[in-house]
């Protein structure tokens, strides 16, 4: 991307959808927060912390939600955009002490997302956070 824009992808980012959402907690990189607001992320069967690695970007659950509802509502699109990109937008993240879910259910017009802080690449994990956004949203519909 930077090849093609001319200048630094983040840049890009930060002017096409983070300053329009007003997306305030969205990060780049684990450098730009102060780690003690930062959840402790674990690995199954090790000992270490892995909040200090620089995995990419970070956000609050505020944020991520702002931006799953922006992408399925059409808000963050400039015009004919949208038109290219006729996805429904939810969101699935994997790395070392951390993975995250975030959906968006039009019948409900809710989005739930969920961090979780101890990761496996065995897939246990990420089933079992599966079970669990789904009776989220199953407890949120029994209340609509």
């Amino acid at each position: 991307m930077d090849k093609v824009l001319g200048y630094n992808h983040n840049d890009y980012i930060k002017e096409k959808i983070l300053i329009p959402i007003e997306l305030k907690n969205t990060y780049f990189s684990i450098s730009e927060v102060d780690l003690e607001d930062v959840m402790s992320g674990y690995y199954v069967g090790i000992e270490e912390d892995f909040k200090a690695r620089d995995n990419g970007m970070l956000a609050t659950a505020e944020d991520v939600a702002i931006f799953i509802r922006a992408l399925n509502d059409g808000s963050v699109f400039e015009e004919g955009e949208e038109e290219i990109y006729p996805y429904e937008y939810n969101h699935g993240g994997l790395v070392v002490g951390y993975q995250s879910l975030a959906e968006y259910h039009k019948d409900i017009d809710a989005v739930v997302v969920q961090f979780i802080n101890t990761t496996d690449f065995e897939g246990y994990e990420w089933n079992l956070s599966e079970i669990i956004i789904n009776r989220i949203v199953k407890i949120i519909k029994k209340k609509n």
